[in-house]
């Protein structure tokens, strides 16, 4: 029975800690914006994948519009990187604020490679 209550003690404890992480993670901040060509197209099909300062990830992926957003992110520094097959990799770093304050609009443009 000491074994049993042991590890539910230490189950309950690694919850709480995991917890912490993603409670870090998820918030109510959103971030959003457009993906074009070196044209001005809009390009559809980009992979945009945000990745927390603590390893947390969302993905999104652009519309025909061009247009994304990826949502429920906490406060915190990101980095967004934003790839399609054949052109350059892009990379910009967000800090959203704890007191949510809109952050504007992303604009990406990617080049040929």
């Amino acid at each position: 029975m000491r074994k049993l209550s042991a590890w539910v003690f230490g189950v309950c404890v690694f919850g709480l800690m995991t917890a912490g992480v993603f409670a870090d993670l998820r918030g109510m901040n959103r971030i959003a914006g457009t993906v074009t060509d070196d044209g001005g197209a809009p390009m559809a099909g980009v992979a945009v994948k945000a990745t927390f300062e603590t390893g947390g990830v969302l993905d999104a992926t652009t519309d025909d519009k061009g247009a994304w957003a990826v949502g429920g992110m906490g406060k915190g520094e990101w980095s967004v990187v934003f790839a399609k097959p054949g052109y350059s990799l892009t990379k910009a770093k967000v800090v959203l604020p704890a007191d949510m304050s809109r952050v504007p609009p992303i604009k990406i443009v990617l080049k040929k490679e």
